[in-house]
């Protein structure tokens, strides 16, 4: 009886361990598929609208949102979005009618995308220094701003990181470029 106590006690604690890991690699997941939609889409395309539209048109597994549902997205500014799901999770495309450009995850581990985000940076090299960081609690819910400035290239622009440890968070993570700041 006591062995199958043990027994059954280690299963259980086997079984938390494993839901814990897969849990945590699905998180990672999460921040891997926010920081590289964000890549392949508004900072791939920062300077470039038309190819970035064009871009979105060859992906089918975009599906425009629409316009009531939009607004949700737009906060009163005039746009469009896109929804792509997949295992690790749900993410909106948004494009700004002023070209800025985000992405956003309904789940991300906060620390993840941004460390995810910035192995991207120092990986590709690219031009970009990081002039902000702050956090700040609204309604109990924390939310962590860091902005990024290009330095050089033929425009100058922005990202700007949003992100959220808060379960209660509508989304945990926005990323966004906007041109010509």
């Amino acid at each position: 009886m006591l062995t199958d106590l043990r027994r059954w006690g280690a299963y259980a604690i086997l079984t938390l361990c494993l839901t814990a890991a897969a849990a945590s690699g699905a998180r990672a997941d999460q921040a891997r598929e926010t920081v590289g939609l964000f890549v392949q889409s508004c900072l791939k395309y920062v300077e470039d609208p038309r190819e970035l539209r064009a871009w979105i048109d060859s992906k089918p597994q975009l599906r425009q949102y629409s316009p009531q549902q939009s607004q949700q997205f737009l906060g009163g500014k005039r746009g469009d979005v896109w929804r792509a799901d997949n295992e690790t999770g749900l993410f909106a495309l948004v494009v700004y009618a002023d070209d800025a450009c985000s992405v956003m995850a309904q789940r991300a581990n906060a620390t993840e995308v941004s460390q995810v985000f910035l192995e991207y940076l120092r990986r590709k090299n690219l031009p970009i220094d990081k002039i902000g960081d702050q956090t700040k609690y609204e309604l109990g819910i924390d939310q962590r701003e860091e902005t990024y400035r290009s330095r050089s290239g033929p425009s100058l622009y922005e990202i700007v990181v949003v992100t959220s440890k808060s379960q209660r968070a509508e989304v945990q993570a926005v990323l966004t470029t906007r041109p010509n700041r």
